[in-house]
């Protein structure tokens, strides 16, 4: 299982990637058209925006299936290892908790836009497009999460940031 969702994050993380080299790409071309003739592309600023929010989408998976959200482990550094297990099973699983809602707001939302044929202010752009194509990257989050807080019970493993904090 592990194995699949490592492999669905990379895919979605390598979609994230070039979505975000387009957006640089995107984001020069109007700074330099901008410089030199003094003509940016419209409504960079707004496709911009709405296409981060796509990439951030994709990317989040990868990097909850890799457990390397930021996280203070203060207090997990003086809790023996069974707690810190725990304490991680239960973070993960509200994770997935706030996953599963988000999943379900966006597409509503998504819905919503769609009726009412909602569009980006400059570019007209639809904006349940957007919306639909953050969908994968929050429910695959959530899938991973849901994972991680499972292994977490079933295993006696601790991340090494833990352990290592705590033999300091």
């Amino acid at each position: 299982m592990r194995t699949l969702l490592q492999r669905l994050a990379v895919g979605l993380a390598l979609v994230g990637g070039v979505l975000l080299l387009a957006a640089i790409a995107l984001s020069l071309v109007s700074m330099l058209s901008r410089r030199l003739w003094a003509t940016p592309i419209t409504g960079d600023i707004e496709l911009l925006q709405m296409t981060m929010a796509v990439v951030v989408a994709c990317f989040l998976p990868l990097c909850e299936i890799r457990d390397r959200h930021i996280r203070v482990d203060i207090i997990a550094t003086l809790l023996p290892r069974r707690a810190n297990r725990v304490l991680l099973a239960i973070s993960h699983l509200a994770l997935a908790a706030i996953c599963a809602l988000l999943t379900w707001r966006t597409g509503m939302l998504a819905l919503d836009s769609f009726a009412f044929h909602a569009q980006s202010v400059q570019l007209g752009l639809r904006e349940g497009v957007f919306q639909v194509a953050m969908l994968p990257g929050i429910a695959l989050m959530g899938l991973c999460a849901l994972y991680q807080s499972l292994y977490r019970l079933t295993h006696d493993e601790v991340p090494a940031v833990i352990e290592e904090e705590a033999a300091q």
